[in-house]
């Protein structure tokens, strides 16, 4: 699989007050791997609006394939007290993924990867339990 650009993304706390505008944040930092920084948040919040994304405990997964899309990226943000994402639900670690409309298999071998090592609870402490460089630097090492 070739390196899949991950991108540390500092979440600040004027942004923490809803996922609609960390998603925003992340989206607009993630510009490099992008053609339009607004369609790609529209598809991702499109995506939100069908399916939640918070689907393991402190952890939420926000993703799209979109036009939008140049190269396949992954940018994750972290904030320890928790963003509010689905029902209440509070989430630590952002992890968004952006793959090319055209690129099946090549999105879900994304997501695949990263799902297998986030069944481990090892690795998910880990994640939780660092900064966000080293988190960058863990997941983009399972790329490599």
């Amino acid at each position: 699989m070739e390196p899949i650009p991950v991108l540390p993304v500092e979440l600040t706390s004027d942004v923490l007050s809803n996922k609609l505008s960390v998603i925003k944040l992340m989206a607009s930092q993630s510009g490099i791997y992008l053609t339009d920084i607004n369609k790609f948040f529209e598809d991702v919040m499109q995506h939100e609006q069908e399916m939640e994304t918070d689907v393991l405990p402190d952890i939420a997964l926000p993703h799209s394939k979109s036009s939008a899309v140049k190269t396949p990226f992954i940018a994750v943000g972290k904030y320890n007290q928790g963003v509010i994402w689905n029902n209440e639900n509070k989430v630590k670690l952002i992890v968004m993924i952006g793959a090319p409309q055209n690129a099946n298999k090549e999105h879900l071998a994304i997501i695949a990867k990263l799902a297998s090592n986030l069944a481990d609870d090892d690795f998910i402490e880990l994640l939780l339990n660092s900064d966000i460089q080293t988190v960058a630097e863990k997941i983009r090492g399972l790329y490599e």
